[in-house]
């Protein structure tokens, strides 16, 4: 124990006197963490924002006017015994036209050209769900080649598709870019910690010389160097923390706006994964730091 604090106090030391480099070393891994948790952020919006329009999006087909009773609950049971499908409701041509009008209740033009029609154009619809947003073309092919499709009055489903497409190109860029950017980073963090621990060997030469001749082990005269390591991801860590906090407090007024109709609050989503966002984040810096420095060690300290 007595060694370890030793090795422990010449890896402070070290953090300290090299006050400007342990300054950059720290500001990159920092720098490094918070686009990383940037990312994290987006992500989490963007899931968030594709989770609610998964659940948003669905389809309306709507019925020929000539529809009975009978064929309506036939063809709605057909449907919701589809395997694909999650649910499938039912709209009178009357809440059709409601929801219509609510939908457009800011437009004048629209209310007012609803004023003047004699008879509800609208037909019954039945909304459809699907479990998941890529079953969508099953369904309409299910539906379509039943005994049932000569009861659609309508067969334009481009909409929803177009919105299930726009949303998964959306996610899959996110992730993509967020791959790249973490590796990029990475790789930065990798080299300037690599660099620091090569210029702290050669200011230390004197020392490691000494330390040698009085019979040093080489755990004792290497350990310092990754212990300084270690600490440079503890410390960068905790800024990073900071950090992050101090951008969701002053991201959140606007963030509480735009995601208004999706229920996510980002400060919430960070405490309920703290540990497991920042302690993986500790883990992989120390792993990336740990690793840089025993790289520059082997390559530049020959004891």
């Amino acid at each position: 124990m007595l060694t370890f604090f030793r090795v422990l106090k010449f890896a402070l030391q070290d953090f300290y006197r090299n006050f400007w480099l342990t300054l950059v070393t720290v500001s990159v891994l920092v720098l490094a963490l918070f686009s990383v948790n940037v990312l994290i952020t987006l992500k989490s919006v963007s899931d968030s924002i594709i989770d609610n329009v998964h659940k948003r999006v669905d389809i309306n087909v709507m019925l020929v006017s000539d529809t009975t009773e009978a064929e309506v609950t036939n063809f709605r049971t057909f449907v919701s015994n589809i395997p694909e499908v999650a649910e499938a409701g039912f709209l009178s041509k009357d809440a059709v036209m409601e929801e219509f009008k609510q939908n457009n209740i800011d437009n004048p033009d629209i209310q007012a050209a609803i004023e003047e029609l004699d008879t509800n154009p609208f037909n019954d619809t039945i909304v459809i769900k699907a479990v998941n947003t890529d079953d969508y073309d099953l369904i309409l092919q299910k539906i379509i080649a039943s005994e049932y499709s000569t009861l659609i009055d309508n067969n334009d489903f481009s909409d929803p598709q177009k919105i299930i497409s726009f949303v998964q190109s959306v996610s899959h860029k996110v992730e993509r870019f967020g791959l790249f950017i973490a590796c990029l980073f990475g790789l930065i963090a990798f080299l300037i910690v690599f660099n620091t621990i090569r210029v702290t060997i050669y200011t230390h030469k004197e020392e490691i010389g000494v330390m040698r001749l009085v019979g040093a082990t080489n755990w004792f005269i290497r350990m310092p160097f990754i212990l300084a390591s270690a600490l440079y991801a503890f410390v960068s860590l905790l800024i990073n923390v900071g950090l992050i906090y101090l951008f969701i407090n002053l991201l959140s007024p606007y963030l509480d706006t735009f995601l208004a109709d999706y229920n996510f609050d980002l400060a919430a989503y960070f405490n309920h994964n703290f540990w497991l966002i920042f302690g993986l984040e500790f883990i992989l810096v120390v792993v990336l730091t740990v690793l840089s420095s025993a790289f520059a060690i082997r390559r530049y300290l020959k004891v």
